[in-house]
């Protein structure tokens, strides 16, 4: 299977490019944000941009340190991703938008919501967590494949890593069962592959999230998905978040691991676009 990528956009925030790519239709019902996981880039949202794109303006980003973005030096946190996303929304003309983030991307749009409130207008938190110490950890197998060093020989095939990784996050044997997805993970970690300094400063940047102080406060209308067998970020986290944010929504996948929105992917867009319809 040969896949495809769309070329990307560009904004640029100060001295970076922030790389993104979006659909718009002919009479957009408003503006849906895209947030992708650690060291997963725009294309991860394949079974989403279309969809979405359908009925809104709908814009999928790649993080710093990712995909086609570039590279930052220096050490950051997520509240530092999450004016990265302001700040492309200034510089497309987007005063609020639907903000969907998955893992890392959940905790970005966490931040967005507590340092930019007037920008969201409704929030989807998939597969996330508010972090600090109300965070329900993975186990150690799994806490130990996030921090393996990439790279220790030589030039490993991302692709193969990705296979390993996503293996284990998502439900058992769902990859076996749905080898066209597996290829499509693959392609999508061979694509300007992240260096293992830039994932390092990512992962850091997840370790150090905290946004429990500013759940009560969240004001956005919010819907929680969450798998129910989500071996990264344990199913308590969701729970968590839905008991903590003022009006929040709770959707259990069952049979579901840590990428709903490949696994349960029409699912998702079906109850994602009635949330945001209301």
């Amino acid at each position: 299977m040969t896949v495809q990528f769309n070329p990307p956009q560009f904004v640029t925030i100060g001295d970076r490019k922030i790389a993104y790519e979006e659909v718009v239709p002919p009479d957009p019902a408003g503006t849906v944000i895209l947030l992708t996981g650690l060291a997963s880039k725009r294309q991860g949202w394949h079974k989403q941009l279309p969809v979405f794109g359908q009925r809104y303006r709908t814009i999928a980003i790649d993080h710093r340190d990712v995909g086609d973005s570039d590279l930052t030096p220096a050490p950051y946190a997520v509240t530092d991703q999450a004016d990265d996303v302001a700040a492309v929304m200034d510089a497309l003309g987007i005063e609020r938008a639907h903000i969907v983030g998955i893992s890392m991307g959940g905790f970005i749009s966490l931040q967005l919501a507590a340092r930019h409130p007037q920008k969201v207008q409704k929030l989807v938190l998939t597969a996330t967590s508010a972090g600090g110490k109300t965070h329900v950890a993975a186990s150690p197998r799994i806490t130990a494949l996030l921090l393996m060093p990439r790279f220790r020989f030589g030039r490993p095939d991302p692709g193969k890593i990705a296979r390993r990784t996503y293996t284990m996050i998502m439900a058992p044997g769902y990859l076996k069962a749905h080898p066209d997805d597996l290829e499509h993970i693959m392609a999508i970690a061979r694509h300007r592959p992240q260096p293992p300094e830039a994932y390092r400063r990512q992962l850091q940047a997840c370790l150090k999230h905290d946004a429990t102080a500013h759940l009560s406060s969240i004001t956005a209308p919010t819907l929680v998905i969450h798998g129910e067998v989500d071996p990264l970020i344990p199913v308590a986290n969701g729970k968590h978040l839905a008991q903590h944010i003022p009006g929040a929504r709770l959707l259990l996948y069952s049979n579901t691991g840590h990428i709903p929105i490949i696994e349960r992917a029409e699912d998702y867009n079906r109850d994602v676009l009635a949330f945001l319809a209301e």
